[in-house]
């Protein structure tokens, strides 16, 4: 696996590593709530837009067999989809 690691080019490995720092600003308020350690969370509206937006796009990296956007999507999709459930049917 770290052979793989160090043939990958900077800009996918830029790219791995962007996927984690965009998907993991949802955790915190994701985390946070389901804990009980907070009750803020973002607009209905724009978590419904990005989810919108990573379904549409994870459309896309399928359809063009692209892994890394396909991972990337996928799991902000998943994200998202648990964000919006607490959204619209709050733990308390």
């Amino acid at each position: 696996m770290f052979k793989q690691i160090k043939k990958m080019p900077a800009s996918e490995i830029g790219g791995w590593l962007g996927m984690c720092l965009i998907h993991g600003a949802t955790i915190p308020v994701t985390v946070g709530n389901i804990l009980g350690y907070s009750n803020t969370l973002p607009p209905l509206s724009m978590v419904l837009l990005v989810w919108a937006g990573l379904a549409l796009f994870l459309w896309r990296a399928i359809a063009r067999n692209d892994f890394l956007y396909t991972v990337s999507n996928a799991v902000g999709f998943v994200l998202n989809s648990v964000l919006l459930a607490i959204i619209v049917f709050p733990l308390a």
